[in-house]
């Protein structure tokens, strides 16, 4: 990339940055998502206060964000002898990382959707039962009979994503495909 200014980029920076931007649309904050990368590049475990001076945001966003990071499982405390100060690492293994975060945006997303879409079709049916009309001089049940087989279908496409999210998620099948992998390669 040609730099106008004639200096050179930080790779660091752009990788910070760019994973911040990022994380935006995989359910997480842009600071969360930099301290993520920051802690994932790092050779050793950082304090709150190295973090907080190299993303340049304040000590208690860091610790928030990284609570927040320890509960998704991706980032864990580390101590080092003889110093009173908290040390953060990240987890390394970026499948590890991939299924946490792919665990919570369903727990947090997919399976609240599937969940209210569910009521709106019982409460359809309810209706069904029911005889009048939808407040437009159509019959009630003409109404949930194309609501019910949109919301079915709706709740059909949303189990089948949480079958393959599940599937990614759980780690004895990502490790099964991955010695079957293996076995194909030596075969």
């Amino acid at each position: 990339m040609n730099n106008l200014r004639g200096l050179a980029e930080n790779p660091l920076d752009v990788f910070i940055k760019g994973w911040g931007r990022m994380g935006v649309c995989w359910g997480v904050g842009k600071v969360m998502a930099e301290i993520q990368a920051l802690l994932y590049t790092s050779a050793r475990p950082l304090s709150l206060g190295e973090m907080s001076e190299r993303l340049k945001t304040s000590r208690s966003n860091i610790s928030l964000n990284v609570r927040a990071l320890q509960d998704l499982g991706v980032v864990r405390k580390v101590i080092i002898q003889g110093d009173r100060k908290d040390y953060y690492t990240a987890e390394v293994d970026v499948e590890k990382v991939a299924r946490r975060l792919a665990a919570a945006k369903k727990k947090r997303e997919l399976d609240p959707a599937i969940e209210f879409v569910t009521r709106a079709i019982e409460a359809a049916g309810a209706l069904d039962n029911r005889d009048s009309s939808d407040g437009n001089g159509n019959p009630a049940g003409e109404l949930d009979s194309v609501v019910t087989d949109r919301l079915l279908q709706l709740k059909s496409l949303m189990e089948k994503i949480g079958v393959i999210m599940d599937m990614f998620i759980d780690d004895e099948v990502t490790e099964l495909r991955q010695r079957n992998a293996t076995e194909v390669q030596k075969a």
